[in-house]
């Protein structure tokens, strides 16, 4: 592809960078994430990101792994794009899982045979877009889904699901309609499916927005909210629900937020983590466990880590992944004494964008996708401390990328208050000490960094690494897996002390000679976008800036996003009027005290930080005298995803420290 008049000039050297990286896996997965191990124990179904083709955002393609063999392939055609959430049948012959429709473009439920795997078949429900897929013990299959129009959360890109037209063509003309009250559009709710024959029946009533589901023997237990709206989801409950709706029962009225809801086979046992989340899909916290009749839940520590998903093995037996630092914990909780067994810790990572996952393996331990950030993924038995590999993702283009990478450590300091802070440090190879380093905030703020793979989402920090920049992954206070209280610092205090922690570990990578205390950009993706904005007001020691989807005015933030909840929990409540946090934590208010040359990077169709937040910042850098560039990209949300969109913005990034810090000296 060649460079266009308004692509950056460095684009098509980025370009070649990337396709080294993805073309000799074209077609391959890249990661495995939502396992699902079949009723006879043989086999395992699992989720693989596709390295993304040349005009698009990746795809994903449904593959089978025998557990014995470890040999893998896919459970259908290409034919069917995004394929995702398998779902095996109580009796293993059928295999339910979400796939791209061929009649209305939008993600549909599919069904197939295993005796007819050639045999595909779609089941429609008028006006809504399935999300995820369980099997009911009766056979029905339950499909929890949004209504077209849905906002979408953070990590699918923001933005709302799509309606069409008759031949999959989305109406470009289409207003966004937006109403209050009853006339809320978007609404997540469940129905019940029956793959033989009948419509689908509804199994919420409305009013009743659905966040998550398990199924609980005969019931239905679920995270819900009595609104639809993205923001809505932080103040989500726990309920429990007959299947055939003949009750209704509130579980726990959380004090944070809700995640991961599991139920044992027959619904005799309860659990779901709870804890303090900036982002839906993101939670990381305590362990709740409900035992009917008793009222209040058992709390289930795990190895001082945040959990971060569940999943019943049996009655007496819960598979719990958490995070603890840098850490991966798998394990499994005997919930008749509370014994732990530990299957793994470390810090290798779960290959999924967010938090780590694994699911009960058949021979004991559990199955996992395990990668670092020098090692592409590989499908993985974890138990009692033991790794086997059973499958690599790996290919030339991953390999070669991972020759190129350099190291990454842990490294851990005391911020200026004495609290200990750790985080990653990546060195790029064959380079002279100090080096020119890029301070990586992460998004969140409950988010945190973990040695991942870079190849996929990351590609551009790696591009850093290896055009000589060290880069420096801090987990300041506010990331999880360090507990709530560690959570809860930044609460009141968004953007105060956590200024503190980033530039402390700074100072100890220069005192130590290891980063250039004359070459020190900063970047980051929302939460990192806001930090990137916030702290070159806050300081004039960086040389540049690049900042992802930012937020720069708490006031026009709050009534132009989706999430207003979000400003409200961690500031304290809705903008007050003039002073206040809502302005003294606007870095739009303070360029004036800024000299950074920044650059800003936002999606035209981001509901999450929208691109006025970029827009504001950038104009009034310009009219303090500030070098500035925005860049604004249609079609994209939260983050910039999509190719060449994702590669055209890395080759800004790096351009932008080129010019402005120099480049890296060769060993």
């Amino acid at each position: 592809m060649a460079p266009g008049r308004m692509v950056a000039p460095e684009f098509a050297e980025v370009w070649r960078f990337y396709r080294r990286v993805f073309e000799p896996g074209r077609g391959a997965p890249v990661s495995a994430t939502d396992f699902a191990v079949s009723p006879s124990g043989r086999e395992a179904l699992w989720t693989g990101e596709l390295r993304p083709e040349s005009d698009g955002r990746p795809g994903s393609r449904l593959h089978l792994i025998d557990l014995a063999g470890g040999g893998i392939r896919p459970l259908v055609g290409a034919e069917i794009r995004s394929q995702r959430g398998a779902r095996w049948s109580p009796k293993g012959d059928r295999v339910a899982f979400i796939g791209t429709s061929r009649t209305t473009g939008l993600p549909a439920a599919h069904l197939l045979e295993r005796a007819r795997p050639d045999r595909v078949g779609e089941l429609a429900i008028a006006g809504f877009v399935p999300e995820v897929l369980e099997w009911a013990a009766d056979g029905r299959l339950l499909a929890l889904a949004a209504e077209e129009g849905a906002e979408l959360g953070v990590g699918s890109g923001s933005g709302r699901l799509q309606a069409t037209g008759g031949e999959g063509e989305a109406a470009a003309w289409w207003p966004d309609v937006r109403g209050g009250g009853r006339k809320l559009v978007g609404w997540r709710t469940v129905f019940a499916l029956r793959p033989d024959s009948g419509d689908p029946v509804r199994l919420v009533p409305e009013g009743t927005n659905v966040w998550e589901m398990a199924v609980a023997g005969e019931a239905l237990l679920a995270v819900t909210s009595d609104r639809p709206s993205e923001g809505d989801w932080t103040n989500s409950r726990l309920e429990l629900m007959a299947l055939d709706g003949s009750w209704r029962r509130l579980i726990h009225r959380p004090r944070r937020q809700l995640g991961w809801p599991a139920a044992s086979p027959k619904g005799e046992r309860l659990a779901v983590v709870e804890g303090l989340a900036s982002d839906r899909g993101m939670v990381a916290g305590e362990i709740l466990l409900f035992e009917p009749p008793a009222r209040e839940p058992r709390r289930l520590p795990l190895d001082g880590a945040d959990a971060t998903f569940l999943q019943f093995r049996d009655r007496d037996h819960l598979i719990a992944v958490g995070v603890r630092g840098e850490e991966t914990v798998v394990a499994e909780i005997d919930l008749r004494d509370g014994a732990l067994e530990v299957h793994y810790q470390g810090l290798s990572t779960s290959a999924q964008r967010f938090t780590p996952e694994a699911v009960g393996h058949p021979d004991g331990g559990a199955l996992a996708a395990l990668e670092e950030w020098d090692r592409p993924p590989a499908l993985v038995h974890l138990h009692r401390g033991a790794v086997s590999e059973l499958a690599s993702l790996s290919d030339p283009g991953q390999e070669w990328l991972r020759s190129q990478l350099g190291s990454c450590r842990g490294i851990s300091w005391s911020a200026p208050d004495g609290l200990a802070i750790s985080g990653l440090l990546i060195e790029p190879p064959g380079r002279v000490r100090p080096h020119p380093t890029v301070l990586a905030v992460h998004g969140g703020p409950a988010g945190r960094w973990a040695p991942s793979w870079p190849g996929r989402q990351l590609l551009h920090y790696a591009l850093l690494a290896t055009r000589g920049y060290a880069l420096f992954l801090p987990n300041p206070r506010g990331s999880c897996g360090r507990g709530q209280e560690f959570l809860e610092m930044e609460l009141g205090d968004y953007g105060g002390a956590e200024v503190g922690d980033l530039l402390s570990g700074l100072d100890q990578l220069v005192d130590e000679g290891l980063a250039d205390p004359g070459r020190l950009g900063v970047m980051g993706v929302s939460h990192g976008g806001y930090m990137s904005c916030w702290l070159t007001s806050r300081t004039q020691r960086f040389r540049a800036a690049v900042a992802v989807s930012p937020v720069t005015d708490w006031y026009s933030q709050h009534y132009a996003s989706n999430i207003p909840d979000f400003d409200e929990m961690y500031l304290g409540g809705g903008p007050p009027g003039p002073g206040g946090p809502y302005f003294e934590r606007s870095p739009v208010f303070f360029a004036k005290d800024c000299t950074t040359p920044t650059l800003l990077i936002a999606g035209k169709e981001d509901r999450c930080t929208p691109p006025g937040q970029a827009v504001e910042f950038h104009e009034a850098l310009l009219a303090a005298g500030v070098e500035s560039e925005l860049v604004l990209y249609p079609g994209e949300g939260h983050g910039i995803q999509a190719l060449p969109a994702a590669a055209d913005m890395a080759a800004r990034a790096w351009a932008w420290f080129e010019r402005w810090m120099g480049p890296a000296r060769e060993g």
